[in-house]
């Protein structure tokens, strides 16, 4: 249970630390203190019905079939790969940092929710990240570690927007470095690697039979 678990906590993070349309909406309404706890709640709340759907819905649907399993297997592997690739080239050759819009003008909450459930629901990244992949992945578990894996990409992605709400406050300076940005690409490139491994190693097992 304890392999399901972090296993679930370090893929969910990988997934979700990369900076992409929902992530920088939350940095930037968190440095600007703007609804930024009901953000951060829309979030976690989103992912965890995406996280759920992948897990009982989409991992149901294609447990029922080998075939499909596999090619699900294959599938996250060379997606994974290319994240991989591309977390490890930002890394080393790009001079990346975060750049966020501090304008002075207040959305209205209403606007806020909806923007927030746009960016969750409404992203195709976000479905392929958290429901495909994850979805598939926890088909490596059964029973009580399928549940653990489960609840470690849940931790992953509260502790991420609430943490990333708590500390950009404080670390917003920090946080936009290109330096920063290297070695958190570095990190999600080496999750990768292993996730893409164990996604190889399963599909190729069920082709073993």
């Amino acid at each position: 249970m304890l392999e399901g678990y972090t296993n679930g906590l370090l893929m969910g993070l990988s997934l979700i630390v990369a900076i992409g349309a929902q992530n920088a909406y939350v940095l930037r309404q968190a440095i600007r203190r703007e609804h930024h706890w009901l953000i951060a709640a829309i979030c976690s709340l989103s992912d965890l019905g995406l996280i759920l759907l992948g897990v009982m819905g989409l991992g149901a649907l294609v447990e029922a079939s080998p075939r499909v399993e596999t090619a699900f297997y294959f599938f996250g592997a060379l997606f994974l790969a290319q994240h991989a690739y591309r977390a490890g080239r930002d890394a080393l050759l790009a001079n990346q940092a975060l750049t966020i819009d501090t304008g002075s003008q207040t959305a209205p909450r209403r606007g806020i929710v909806l923007n927030t459930l746009a960016l969750s629901w409404l992203n195709p990244h976000a479905w392929l990240d958290t429901a495909v992949l994850l979805g598939t992945f926890a088909l490596h578990y059964a029973g009580p570690a399928r549940i653990a894996f489960t609840g470690g990409a849940v931790t992953a992605s509260v502790s991420w927007f609430f943490g990333v709400t708590l500390l950009t406050a404080l670390l917003s300076r920090w946080l936009t470095r290109p330096r920063v940005w290297r070695m958190i690409n570095l990190g999600i490139a080496a999750v990768m690697l292993y996730v893409t491994w164990i996604f190889l190693d399963a599909g190729m097992a069920l082709l073993r039979g």
